[in-house]
């Protein structure tokens, strides 16, 4: 009977497990936001910037010596070359930048994957780590672990998935805001969850897909935006090189 029960529940977890992989296979196909005009434009290298696209996307500056790093984790559904035009001009500025790919495009399958880039890249001295909606999430969880691998941590139009309150690390948090600044209400709930020293830095008009350029995805935006892609792109580029700046030259 013993016997029964574990051949039984083996196979229901099989079952389980293929409908799950079978559900995020699908929902990776239908609801994929792929990159946009401005992405596929950033893809390519140009004489600042060297291009890598293996496993992870790498792009490094060709001039200078590089010590500082910054790893970026895509939102759900998210293709993380959508992210490329940002990633561009932060590597123009002397940063690596690696942008982890996700399975199936959910970080929270892999929220660790900031973990293998030290090893890849030893002659980084300084690794930030900016995540975007759930990407952001799921790089809280593995800054709250791993304080001690990173510089700062900076969040694109997301929110911690647990409490950074009594984190020593800088934070920098980059919004989608109303013209007036304010931030989405699920937002403010978790206000809480960061050290009292935290950044804001609101993106007055701006949306959520606009942390990259993409076309489709199932992303419902708030509102429409109030500015364009290209303001949106700076404001968050320049306030993401503010926080990896700010947080070097106070260590």
């Amino acid at each position: 009977m013993l016997k029964k029960f574990f051949r039984y529940a083996g196979i229901s977890i099989a079952v389980l497990m293929v409908l799950g992989f079978a559900w995020l296979e699908y929902s990776t196909n239908k609801n994929e936001a792929v990159p946009g005009e401005l992405a596929i434009a950033a893809m390519t290298s140009n004489e600042f910037v060297d291009i890598q696209d293996r496993d992870w996307l790498v792009m490094k500056p060709k001039i200078g010596k590089v010590t500082t790093g910054l790893i970026i984790y895509p939102g759900a559904n998210c293709n993380i070359k959508g992210y490329a035009p940002l990633m561009r001009e932060i590597a123009a500025k002397g940063y690596l930048v690696v942008g982890m790919p996700m399975p199936y495009n959910f970080a929270f399958l892999a929220p660790n994957s900031a973990a293998k880039a030290p090893k890849s890249f030893p002659e980084i001295k300084n690794w930030f780590l900016a995540g975007h909606s759930l990407g952001g999430a799921m790089a809280s969880t593995f800054a709250a672990s791993n304080e001690g691998m990173l510089s700062g941590l900076i969040m694109w139009d997301s929110y911690p998935a647990i409490s950074l309150a009594d984190s020593t690390l800088p934070i920098t948090s980059i919004f989608r805001a109303t013209l007036e600044g304010e931030q989405p209400e699920n937002f403010k709930d978790f206000v809480n969850f960061y050290p009292t020293d935290a950044t804001w830095v609101p993106v007055p008009g701006g949306i959520h897909m606009y942390f990259g350029s993409f076309i489709g995805g199932s992303y419902k935006e708030l509102w429409k935006p109030k500015i364009s892609i290209q303001q949106q792109h700076r404001i968050v580029i320049d306030a993401t090189l503010n926080a990896i700046k700010s947080a070097i030259s106070s260590e």
